[in-house]
């Protein structure tokens, strides 16, 4: 199955692509029988367009999206936001609506610097295990944070020797006060029991400094929208008997594409003369009205080379995996 790539060329407002994210969990949901193309079109009001074409941020503010969503509420309210992290923490792609407005989020590197990852393993089988015994309450804060990637046990699997490893950040001054990157086994005591921890080696990564500006795309959920339908609203007319088959399809349910699907490929290249909403190789969204009724289509082609306005072709030529 082939998995979208995520482009990283900024947040732009209409007219410029925004990324599909909801394609991402498609691609998930799809099994079965191998199809080269394929089409869904979803009957979409105002807000189901503004649905499609945004992203909301977390309002969790905890768990594995809170750097992101921090990240991403600071550069809003505040016009930008810096932060530490060795890769874009915010992924890039569809304009954020917060408190009923709507921003792109551009990013530069402004700084960096190198830091040390240690790698360590536990062993959870271990009995009367040999080394210099330390509680992990009295471990440096580095050294308990690695920890506690390791302890306690997630689960009942237990195999002889060392058997879990984990890897954490440390900066130079926790690398000197660590009592776990040592040559010499040690032993944590954590919760009553003892864990024989072995340092298993560092590796160095860089850390840049992101500066994230955040820019203004609309007012307004109707704003928004209006924009959307101003810029890429067009009509798919003058169809052919098997290429309205595709459409109709495509909007009662899926349209899965064969090899050689002349329709498909003539339906493809109509929706390739217009601008797409959301686009990437091998894949697109756009807002298309037909028989009076506005869609949002989403369209795969992976199975199709079709060349653009340039005269460059774009599908991969692998299949997708679709139901059927």
């Amino acid at each position: 199955m082939r998995r979208p790539a995520l482009p990283l060329d900024g947040l732009r407002r209409p007219r410029r692509r925004l990324l599909p994210l909801v394609a991402l969990l498609a691609l998930v949901l799809l099994a079965g029988c191998s199809a080269p193309g394929s089409l869904t079109m979803d009957p979409v009001t105002d807000a189901g367009i503004v649905r499609h074409a945004s992203r909301q941020v977390d309002r969790t503010g905890s768990g594995a999206d809170q750097p992101e969503a921090t990240t991403i509420r600071s550069a809003i309210e505040n016009g930008s936001a810096t932060v530490e992290s060795p890769s874009p923490p915010v992924r890039e792609g569809k304009p954020f609506e917060h408190e009923g407005g709507f921003y792109d989020l551009t990013w530069t590197v402004v700084g960096e610097r190198t830091e040390t990852s240690v790698s360590l393993l536990v062993d959870y089988n271990a009995t009367d295990p040999e080394g210099e015994r330390v509680a992990y309450e009295d471990l440096p804060a580095a050294d308990r944070r690695a920890v506690d990637a390791l302890l306690p046990p997630r689960d009942g699997r237990r195999v002889e020797g060392y058997e879990l490893g984990a890897s954490t950040r440390y900066d130079d001054t926790e690398l000197a006060r660590s009592v776990l990157v040592s040559d010499r086994p040690t032993v944590v005591v954590f919760e009553g029991e003892a864990y024989p921890v072995k340092f298993d080696g560092t590796s160095e990564f860089t850390v840049h400094t992101y500066r994230y500006t955040a820019t203004t795309v609309a007012g307004s959920r109707d704003e928004y929208a209006r924009d959307l339908r101003d810029e890429y609203l067009f009509t798919l007319d003058g169809l052919s008997d098997a290429e309205r088959a595709v459409v109709e399809s495509a909007i009662e349910d899926n349209y899965y594409a064969e090899d050689d699907d002349e329709a498909f490929r003539s339906v493809l290249e109509a929706f390739r003369r217009h601008e797409a909403v959301a686009s990437e190789e091998a894949h697109g969204e756009w807002l298309v009205r037909y028989e009076g009724e506005v869609y949002w289509a989403d369209l795969w082609y992976d199975g199709f080379d079709v060349a653009d306005a340039s005269g460059a072709t774009s599908g991969s030529g692998r299949e997708r995996t679709a139901q059927g």
